[in-house]
């Protein structure tokens, strides 16, 4: 699938390119410089550790959600030979669950595991996988539609973005389809707006790669296998803001947030939301309104996800550990 940022459309019009891709053209190349010299600094940094993404946790009212605060969330550390990455909430009969992506060193290959909290935000019990694949999964979105509760893993590798419905909450889910196959899609998140359903990923397509890019589709359902690109993908390429990081939702104001990744400096160094000021098939604009890293919010590497449901607000960030021997 390939980006259209400018073009001849159906009816013959032009479609003018995105008004930011002037300043794009210019900042992409410095981003790149910025990348590869943070990339050198890393490599001296990171000899002999090994890089360990863990979860944060705690209760906010909606009237906090555009300043998450995350040094103010309790750290959840798991054992040395995995990471936890990309938490998604959610609650059922007054228990709160935390999906998430758990990367065991050893075997190199994601999966989806699932860890019950208590009221405190600690964990009660240990995280249970509950989709174990032969290729990686990460990124466990969640929604619900017509009474059922829906992820959409990432599986990049596949090319496909494919939907997960629950059959037993927490653990048991079957594979419903696909929602969009060809393409190498990161981070996929769906939402609706104006009687509208959007999905948002980042993608590698037409020169954009993961870590600067967001991609947009739109269909009349979200269990739809006809979604249609905007006619601007892709709406975004910019290392500082492109790639998701959790989901979109309303703030007390009614202001539609959308979490970005900061990957400027290294991958997921830090956060943004930005508001959506227009969203249409033909129209896509941002402002953003709150943004923070990782070295200062909590003194981390890197932080890249943010989630929220029934009042548990969810986040990551990245340290380095011991390197764990083969």
């Amino acid at each position: 699938m390939s980006p259209r940022a400018t073009g001849t459309g159906g009816d013959g019009s032009i479609r003018s390119p995105p008004p930011d891709t002037a300043v794009t053209l210019l900042r992409s190349p410095l981003q790149r410089i910025a990348r590869r010299i943070g990339r050198l600094r890393d490599d001296r940094e990171e000899s002999g550790k090994q890089l360990q993404w863990f979860l944060l946790a705690g209760w906010r009212d909606r009237a906090d959600w555009p300043r998450p605060e995350p040094a103010a969330l309790t750290p959840i550390y798991q054992p040395d030979d995995a990471f936890w990455a990309d938490p998604f909430a959610w609650s059922d009969a007054g228990r709160h669950f935390v999906f998430f992506e758990e990367y065991p060193f050893r075997s190199r290959l994601g999966r989806i595991s699932c860890i019950e909290l208590g009221r405190d935000a600690r964990p009660v019990g240990d995280a249970t996988p509950i989709l174990n694949e032969p290729r990686h999964l990460s990124y466990p979105f969640l929604f619900e539609h017509d009474d059922a509760l829906y992820m959409v893993p990432e599986s990049s590798s596949s090319e496909r973005i494919d939907l997960y419905r629950c059959v037993a909450f927490p653990f048991q889910w079957r594979r419903e389809g696909t929602l969009i196959a060809g393409i190498r899609a990161a981070d996929a998140t769906l939402f609706e707006h104006e009687g509208r359903w959007w999905l948002f990923c980042a993608a590698r397509s037409g020169g954009a790669g993961f870590n600067e890019s967001l991609f947009a589709f739109h269909a009349s359902s979200p269990l739809s296998d006809r979604w249609v690109p905007h006619e601007r993908n892709p709406l975004v390429r910019d290392y500082e803001r492109g790639r998701p990081a959790g989901r979109i939702f309303r703030d007390q104001a009614g202001r539609l947030l959308r979490p970005s990744q900061n990957c400027v400096r290294r991958y997921g160094y830090g956060l943004n939301l930005g508001e959506i000021t227009a969203l249409s098939p033909q129209h896509f604009a941002e402002r953003r309104v709150w943004r923070s890293t990782g070295p200062e919010s909590g003194g981390w590497r890197a932080m890249h996800h943010l989630d929220w449901h029934d009042g548990l607000m969810v986040m990551d960030a990245q340290r380095l550990i011991p390197l764990v021997p083969d």
